[in-house]
């Protein structure tokens, strides 16, 4: 059994344990193990509590079972080159204790249709260049690589590449 809802400050413990675990799995092999080290869950909460204390981002909790499972963030696209049209998934995380059961595509399929459902004819995404698994996971549900890069800095320079879908 799951449920998804919008995340509210009361939630930031559980969004700090997620964001930590799948950050620390998704980008073993990819960020540098030492920054990786440094994320913990209770940094991770205090983010979150000021983020949506301050309404900086919209999340949404994935609950399994009533636990703590995903997270999702998203919003208006925010490079400049995106039209009015455009969403945006700024951030999908899923607990790594649930990869491959399908939580993953339940939690981006319902960012899809909530941008929809506000009118968005588009959504953008970005993905570290570097991250095959989550590259083949968001084609396969339709993204495709639509050609921005940007480089940002997780204690190494790292790519990342912007890809869409029509909605």
């Amino acid at each position: 059994m799951f449920t998804i809802k919008k995340a509210t400050v009361s939630d930031a413990k559980d969004l700090g344990l997620i964001h930590a675990l799948s950050w620390k799995k998704a980008y073993e092999g990819i960020a540098p193990k030492e920054i990786l080290d440094k994320i913990t869950p209770e940094k991770r909460a205090q983010f979150f509590e000021k983020a949506l204390t301050l309404q900086w981002e919209e999340d949404y909790l994935l609950t399994v079972d009533d636990l703590p499972a995903g997270l999702l963030c998203l919003g208006k696209a925010r490079d400049e080159d995106c039209m009015d049209a455009t969403g945006e998934i700024w951030g999908i995380y899923l607990h790594p204790d649930l990869y491959g059961q399908g939580y993953g595509r339940i939690l981006l399929e319902s960012g899809l249709s909530e941008l929809r459902h506000r009118g968005f004819q588009r959504a953008v995404l970005w993905v570290l260049k570097d991250n095959i698994h989550a590259i083949r996971f968001y084609e396969h549900l339709g993204f495709r690589e639509e050609g921005a890069e940007k480089e940002l800095f997780i204690g190494k320079p790292l790519s990342e590449v912007r890809f869409i879908i029509e909605l």
